[in-house]
């Protein structure tokens, strides 16, 4: 009984098994090269409790046919496909915000900041800062505001790193204004709104950020009255699972909070 028990639940526990230890592996790789955050450790928490139940699956898999075990069985059941779900709908909600682009010509293009490296800018930030100067050499009479505090782990602002690559790429250092003090993307936009009502009234705005934070960036600016397009940067591939996973937590918890329209 026990052997014909085991053999109908070996394929399952390697899947559960395998897919928790690719989960798990996911985290430890980011983290090597990545700022933690619950992106970076979510699947590992997905993923741990799939490899306990692989590993002790002649114990737990027993129990879940018991009454008690069903329930639980079925909890983390519903559990796991709600999350695929979820994640799978706001994926794709995310995604399509990002896909087109602003039209070229705008008075002001924003870039939002993120994390720097000692006084280099990192691969997201890079890529944030191409799409940027792409925006702005097909825009020759476009300002581009850069706009990032200085984190503790950061040796300069973000908007410091910013303006000394574009400077190196070519961009006049008179179509730059540096807005330095902003730790949020909340901020990002209000400070940069604070800069623009005082040299550009009135003015067209477009924004550059990654493509998975589009959509909600693009809501603070509408709540900060400023009504831009995006341009959006590409996802950097190894971490855009784990940023996307993210981000449809935050917007979530935005929304229930009413902090995002």
């Amino acid at each position: 009984m026990v052997e014909e028990f085991e053999r109908e639940v070996y394929p399952l526990h390697i899947f559960l098994m395998i897919t928790g230890a690719l989960l798990t592996l996911n985290t430890v790789l980011l983290s090597m090269v990545s700022n933690g955050h619950l992106g970076t450790v979510l699947p590992a928490i997905m993923g741990v409790p799939l490899i306990i139940m692989g590993a002790l699956k002649s114990h737990i898999f027993p129990w879940f046919t018991t009454p008690i075990g069903r329930w639980v069985k079925a909890a983390i059941i519903l559990i796991y496909a709600v999350m695929v779900v979820f994640f799978g709908i706001m994926g794709a909600i995310l995604s399509s915000s990002a896909s087109k682009k602003a039209e070229y010509n705008k008075d002001v293009l924003i870039v939002l900041g993120c994390a720097v490296r000692g006084n280099k800018v990192s691969l997201t930030l890079k890529y944030r800062l191409d799409a940027a100067l792409e925006y702005l050499e097909h825009s020759p009479d476009t300002h581009v505001i850069v706009s990032g505090g200085k984190g503790d782990d950061e040796s300069i602002s973000e908007a410091q790193a910013m303006r000394d690559y574009l400077l190196s790429h070519g961009v006049d250092e008179s179509r730059i204004t540096m807005e330095d003090k902003s730790a949020s993307t909340w901020e990002n936009f209000k400070f940069s709104k604070e800069i623009m009502d005082k040299r550009f009234p009135g003015a067209s705005v477009a924004f550059v950020t990654t493509a998975f934070h589009v959509y909600r960036a693009g809501r603070v600016a509408i709540m900060q009255d400023i009504y831009a397009e995006a341009y959006a940067a590409k996802d950097v591939w190894y971490s855009a699972p784990n940023n996307y996973m993210r981000e449809s937590l935050a917007v979530t918890l935005y929304k229930i909070q009413g902090l995002l329209i």
